[in-house]
């Protein structure tokens, strides 16, 4: 089967091997089973490592969106949509080049979503689109009619792709409702979707012997965080919950694992919050480096918007670390309040650095919290070879 990927998404989110590998894996388990694999992508030299030999890859060139925002921004957001419904006719070009013998069209991400379900619908191509979650989940809450016609006019170009109905739609289950955004949008003309979390691989053995950069000393409270620095990571509200928590326990320190925008203005924070030698920024780092790092923690805190069922998350429970995070999205599925983590409202998330201070006096209640979350996550996810086989036979029935 020859299979055309189409993307404006890099291939890893940070590096190579760094970040999510939600992608990565795709691409691999078509080039795992023997198929011939094309990708049409905007990033200049996509890090395939070891599947760049099996897959063919087109460079389309991407259309720059000012960084000005004069004017509160509104030429900007002009801009951009305009920007992508032109790239819809720009992709054409390249799928009649490269993807008129694919017997499978995979559109991943929004980037060309709308152009290649209406190419696949000239052509008589199957058509998958593909959901890392999404930013949408406003839409289906009890939020204000302005919130939601803010949400059209920002982000229109996330709900024209969601509109496009292709034969298939996976979307991740990150606890950003994205089940329901689709069906939202989409109303009677849903298709076939399917709801999929990504997979979770317990850390081998050798990745638990391999080391960080350590900055912290033999009996200090270990704390990190591993994201993308973006503001909706809201990597700030675990730098105050830190600062709160170490006015109490003074032999903390707290790692924060990432690259992205919000970098200067979070070493500006913690140096605000006096916080220079107790807060280390480490920037992307290897798996076997993140492993490492989360062996090592005690507390691991996600204060993202929308959503925290990331991966960084399971990844935390799976090598022993407390979860530390905010109710919202689906969150609350695997993160019981005292149960199997801790849990506070987003509207008062400063609660957490309270709840961290009486776990730390009570070491018996933290180490039920663990075998609970661990118990938990073994019984609800699967790995990411289950994950990418689930999604194969959903595609089998397709083709």
């Amino acid at each position: 089967m020859r299979i055309c990927f189409i993307t404006n998404l890099p291939l890893w989110s940070l590096a190579e091997g760094k970040g999510a590998p939600s992608f990565f894996n795709t691409i691999k388990m078509f080039v795992d089973r023997g198929h011939s694999v094309t990708l049409l992508t905007t990033e200049d030299d996509p890090k395939l490592g070891e599947l760049r030999a099996k897959v063919d890859v087109v460079n389309v060139p991407r259309r720059h969106t000012t960084s000005n925002r004069l004017f509160g921004g509104f030429f900007r957001v002009v801009q951009k949509h305009y920007n992508y419904v032109k790239s819809q006719s720009d992709i054409i070009e390249y799928l009649d080049k490269s993807a008129v013998n694919a017997d499978l069209l995979y559109a991943y991400e929004i980037g060309f979503v709308p152009g290649v379900v209406g190419f696949a619908k000239k052509t008589g191509k199957t058509c998958v689109s593909r959901f890392q979650g999404t930013i949408l989940t406003d839409l289906v809450q009890p939020v204000s009619v302005l919130r939601k016609l803010r949400l059209y006019l920002q982000f229109y170009d996330h709900i024209k792709a969601m509109r496009a109905s292709s034969d298939l739609t996976v979307m991740t289950d990150d606890g950003t409702k994205g089940d329901r955004v689709l069906k939202y949008l989409r109303q009677r003309h849903s298709g076939e979707i399917r709801f999929l979390k990504n997979g979770v691989d317990s850390p081998q053995l050798a990745y638990v012997n391999q080391t960080y950069q350590k900055y912290h000393a033999d009996g200090d409270i270990v704390f990190s965080s591993v994201s993308r620095l973006q503001s909706w990571k809201r990597v700030d509200r675990s730098i105050e919950i830190f600062a709160k928590f170490k006015s109490r326990f003074n032999n903390s320190h707290y790692y924060i694992v990432g690259d992205g925008p919000e970098i200067e203005n979070l070493k500006e924070l913690a140096y605000q919050k006096g916080l220079h030698g107790s807060v280390s920024f480490l920037g992307a780092q290897e798996k076997h480096q993140i492993y490492g790092l989360l062996k090592d923690t005690k507390y691991f805190l996600s204060s993202y918007e929308l959503s925290n069922l990331g991966n960084p998350l399971f990844e935390a429970i799976s090598c022993g670390a407390i979860v530390v995070t905010l109710n919202n999205g689906n969150t609350s599925e695997m993160i019981v309040d005292g149960v199997t983590g801790l849990l506070s409202d987003e509207h008062d998330f400063t609660e957490n650095a309270l709840k961290l201070i009486e776990c730390e006096s009570s070491p018996d209640s933290a180490a039920a919290m663990r075998a609970a979350a661990k118990d938990h996550l073994a019984t609800n996810f699967e790995s990411w070879n289950q994950r990418m086989e689930r999604e194969y036979d959903a595609l089998k029935i397709l083709l």
